[in-house]
C-alpha cells in the first residue's frame, strides 16, 4: 500500500478539520440558544409569579371590602332589632367576627392567609381535612342548587307564583 493510500485510509473516519470547526461552532450556538431560552422562560415564570400575587392580593382587598359591608349591615341590623333579644346578640357577634376577618385580610392579604392555612393543616391534619371535606360539600350543594335556578330561569317556567 502506498503511504498516500495509507493516510486517505486513515482519515477516511473523520471529518475533514473545516468541518469540525463547524461542529464546534454549532454547538455553541446551540448551547447560547438554549441558555437565551432558559434564562427567558425563568424571567416569564417570575413575572407570572408576580402577577398572580399581585391579583391574589387584589381579590383578597376586594374580599375584605366586601366582608366588612356585610358586617356593617349586619350591625346596623342588630342596632336596630328589639332590646336584648338572642337574634340580636348572634347578629351582633356575626359583625363583630365579619370586621375582624375583614381588618385580618386587609393586614395580612393573601399570602398571609396561605401561609396560616398552611400552618393550621400542619398542626392539625384531620381537623384540615374535615373541613376541606365540609367545604366542598356545601360548595357542591351551593353550585348544584345554583344549577338548579338556573335551569329553572332559562326553561321559561311559567307558572304563577304561589302566594
Amino acid at each position: 500500500m502506498t503511504e498516500a493510500a495509507y493516510a486517505d485510509t486513515r482519515s477516511a473516519g473523520r471529518p475533514p478539520d473545516g468541518s469540525r470547526g463547524f461542529a464546534d461552532t454549532a454547538r455553541e450556538q446551540t448551547r447560547a440558544v438554549t441558555d437565551r431560552a432558559r434564562d427567558e422562560a425563568r424571567h416569564t415564570a417570575h413575572d407570572l409569579r408576580g402577577r398572580a400575587a399581585d391579583e391574589a392580593d387584589s381579590q383578597t382587598h376586594r374580599t375584605a371590602d366586601a366582608v366588612r359591608q356585610w358586617a356593617d349591615d349586619l350591625a346596623g341590623l342588630a342596632a336596630n332589632a328589639p332590646a336584648e333579644s338572642q337574634a340580636k346578640n348572634l347578629v351582633a357577634q356575626a359583625a363583630d367576627q365579619g370586621h375582624r376577618a375583614a381588618d385580618y385580610l386587609d393586614a395580612h392579604g393573601f399570602s398571609g392567609l396561605v401561609e396560616d392555612v398552611q400552618g393550621f393543616a400542619r398542626r392539625r391534619p384531620a381537623a384540615f381535612l374535615g373541613g376541606a371535606a365540609l367545604a366542598g360539600l356545601a360548595i357542591g350543594r351551593l353550585v348544584r342548587a345554583g344549577r338548579a335556578e338556573g335551569d329553572g330561569d332559562a326553561q321559561g317556567d311559567t307558572r304563577e307564583p304561589e302566594v
